[in-house]
Order: C-alpha cells, then sequence, then structure tokens
C-alpha cells in the first residue's frame, strides 16, 4: 500500500503522526510525507522520504494578511463540545473563518504541487493532519480514501461548517464540486475521557510520545545524583512551553519566568524545557530551577510529579501518558478549549489570561502536588490511553479502507 501523506510546514503538527507512520513501514507500505522545505528535516529525522509540495511559506506573514488584524488572544471561545458553527453568533463565524482562511492558504499553497505527485505516484490512501487540507483535496480529485489523523481533543471538528466554503476556490481549481474534510475515517489518539463527541469514522489509536529525535542528557540518568530519572525527597515538576504561543500571543504570553518567580521557594526540583530562543530569555535562577533545551519530554515526564505547559497537544498528552497531573496555563482559545476538557476529567487545573497569577500558580501547584485527586484521574486517562490500539494494530483497518476503493478509480483524475 502507498499512503501519501500531508502536512504543513510546522513541526507540532506532523510529530504526532509519525508513531503511525513507523508503524505502516514496519509492516512494508510506503509513506512519502508532501510538505514544504522548512519540513524537511522533521520528516526524514523520523524515517520517512520527503516530497517537496510548494515553497516555503512566510507564516507570519500569511497570518497577518488572513487575519486582518484579528489577534489570536481575540478569537472566539469554542462551541461546547461536539457542537457545530451554528453556536457562533455571525461576527463570532466570521472571526474564526479568518483563521481557518489562514489553513485555507496554506492548502492553496501546497495543492497543485501535491496533486502533480500524487497523479505520478498514485497513492492507495492519503493522510493528513486536521488543518493540512491539500490532503482531502487530493485524495478527492484522486478517488482514493482520505484519513484525518487528529492531534488530541478534536477542536478542528468544530470548525467543520465553515472550512469547506474557504477551499471552496481551490477545490473548483481542482476540478472538484467540494471536500469533505473529515475524511473517511479519524485517526484519534486522545483519550476517550477526553475527547469531544463527533460524528466521524473513528479509529482509537494508543497515543506514542515522539518528540523528534532526542539524545538523553547526563543528568537525566539514574546515578543517584539530584537530577537522577527518579529523584529522592523532593518531587520534580517539568515546565515547558511552545514557540508557538509566544509567537501567536505576543511577547506577554510568555509566562515560565514568572511561573518560575511564582515558585521560588517550593520544596520542589524544577525543570524548565524551553526551545533555544526561548532559553535566552531567563536571567538568573534559583539551585533548584534548571533550564534546558532540546530535551525530550518523554525523557523527563517519567520522573515528574506536576507539569505546567500552555496548553500545547503534545505536552497534554505526553503528560497524560505518563499520569502527570498538570496545570495549563492556557494563552490562547483552543488551549484553554481542551485544558478546560483535562480539568473537567480532574486530571489538572486551568489559569487562563485573565486568573493568571503568582498566587494562583503557587496555589494550583501545591495542589497537584499534594491532593491525591488529581494523580488518579491523570492515571486513569493514561489506563484508557494505554488500552487503545497500538498503531501497528490500527493498519489492517487502514488497508481494508484502501481496498475498499475500487482499484481502477485510482489515479483517475
Amino acid at each position: 500500500m502507498r499512503v501519501l501523506v500531508t502536512a504543513w510546514a510546522w513541526s507540532s503538527h506532523h510529530l504526532p503522526l509519525v508513531p503511525m507512520l513507523w508503524a505502516l513501514r514496519s509492516q512494508g507500505h510506503e509513506v512519502y510525507v508532501a510538505s514544504q522545505p522548512a519540513l524537511r528535516r522533521a520528516v526524514t529525522d523520523a524515517g520517512a522520504v520527503f516530497v517537496q509540495a510548494g515553497q516555503d511559506v512566510d507564516h507570519a506573514g500569511l497570518r497577518r494578511r488572513y487575519m486582518n488584524g484579528l489577534a489570536h488572544v481575540d478569537v472566539p471561545e469554542a462551541p461546547p463540545p461536539g457542537a457545530s458553527a451554528t453556536h457562533w453568533s455571525r461576527e463570532q463565524r466570521e472571526k474564526v473563518a479568518r483563521v481557518f482562511g489562514v489553513f485555507a492558504a496554506r492548502a492553496d499553497l501546497m495543492a497543485d504541487a501535491t496533486l502533480d505527485f500524487a497523479r505520478s505516484w498514485r497513492p492507495d490512501l492519503v493522510m493528513y493532519e486536521p488543518t493540512s487540507y491539500a490532503g482531502p483535496l487530493t485524495a478527492a480529485a484522486l478517488g482514493v480514501p482520505a484519513v484525518r489523523h487528529i492531534h488530541g481533543v478534536d477542536l478542528t471538528y468544530q470548525a467543520r461548517e465553515l472550512v469547506p466554503a474557504l477551499l471552496a476556490p481551490t477545490a473548483r481549481r481542482l476540478g472538484l464540486d467540494g471536500v469533505d474534510i473529515l475524511g473517511d475515517a479519524t485517526v484519534d489518539p486522545c483519550p476517550p475521557g477526553l475527547q469531544i463527541p463527533a460524528e466521524v469514522n473513528r479509529l482509537p489509536v494508543r497515543y506514542v510520545p515522539y518528540n523528534g529525535p532526542a539524545v538523553l542528557p547526563d543528568w537525566t540518568r539514574s546515578d543517584g545524583g539530584p537530577w537522577a530519572r527518579t529523584p529522592s525527597g523532593r518531587p520534580r515538576i517539568c515546565l515547558t512551553w511552545g514557540a508557538t504561543t509566544s509567537d501567536l500571543g505576543g511577547k506577554e504570553s510568555f509566562l515560565p519566568p514568572r511561573a518560575v518567580a511564582a515558585l521560588d521557594g517550593l520544596d520542589a526540583e524544577i525543570v524548565v524545557a524551553v526551545g533555544a530562543r526561548d532559553r535566552e530569555r531567563f536571567g538568573p535562577v534559583p539551585d533548584n530551577v534548571r533550564v534546558v533545551s532540546g530535551v525530550a519530554l518523554h525523557h523527563l515526564l517519567p520522573s515528574c510529579s506536576a507539569l505546567i505547559h500552555q496548553g500545547g497537544f503534545g505536552s497534554t498528552l505526553t503528560g497524560l501518558h505518563y499520569g502527570v497531573p498538570q496545570l495549563v496555563l492556557a494563552q490562547l482559545p483552543d488551549q484553554v478549549f481542551a485544558a478546560q476538557r483535562l480539568a473537567a476529567a480532574g486530571a489538572g487545573s486551568v489559569l487562563t489570561r485573565a486568573e493568571f497569577s503568582a498566587e494562583a500558580v503557587r496555589t494550583r501547584v501545591e495542589d497537584l502536588l499534594h491532593a491525591p485527586g488529581h494523580r488518579a484521574a491523570a492515571l486513569s486517562l493514561s489506563r484508557e490511553m494505554r488500552a487503545q490500539p497500538s498503531p501497528a494494530d490500527l493498519v489492517p483497518a487502514l488497508e481494508r479502507l484502501a481496498a475498499a476503493v475500487p482499484a481502477p478509480t485510482r489515479g483517475v483524475t
């Protein structure tokens, strides 16, 4: 089976798909990933074949153009779980459409090159991350199944009624009457206790943490030192932050230094895991704080008693995989929505931009460390995740889906 994957060039949107791609490759299937050049290294590091689909994109410029002055922090809150866009007012729908218009623009920039390659390679199935709409457009043009691979709580499902109109110009250019952005199936690594209702053909899969290539740092080794994998005495807290949040939310949304200050004097070891650029934003830190970059969360979280982060899907699911209770300092509407699901499940707590204060951070962290209910809820979700079929177990379902489409129609335009 030949599987073509589409993902626009943002690594955090591609990495959640990698374990499924490993499973396909391990069972002899060919996997090619179509994206812009900026994603080439992330694709090849994970062992897949990279196919260039268009040129690199000035993502900030694209956002400015299509958001037209709308800040991400001013995007309307998501509808209740499972609700549709009809929950929003006309003005709110217009704002949300401007956000998803950026994704539609990325799809338009990728669509021609992706389809040109697909017509010659003739894949049996197209898999795509949920905002890479070049995937379902290509699948529709070829007449092959389209499989959506989501990242966690299915927030993009809430906008399902808005996006087809945004994609209509590209669809018409490709000779299509329209496109189903939900595809024929949805690969879902989110624990059922966290997921929202959705009318999709759901294929549950076990979440496998993958944060990119990693080298185990010496200080994480089980050598009995103060930063051992299983620290003795004081609990270990991980504080991590995604670069995207700072880009979209502005400089004031970079909260790790303020969170560290709020925890000053707390009897705990604190590891701040951020990108190299963000590491430079810290001045001197207390002796019980270590600021690092390039550390994969799946190397760090097994030794942690609590996790603090901005609400990224990778951080959320990796924390739950290891049963770690979480404090989410949510900055953007999608982060608030997912964090509220986490809090409702009892596995953590959320502070929005308006609620953030040093006192609130310290109180919530102490609650995570000492109230057993959060750890119990996180472990319960971890057990749910580990009970799901492995990526390898899911491959036969994808094979059946591809086989259900008559072979003569594949690749026909």
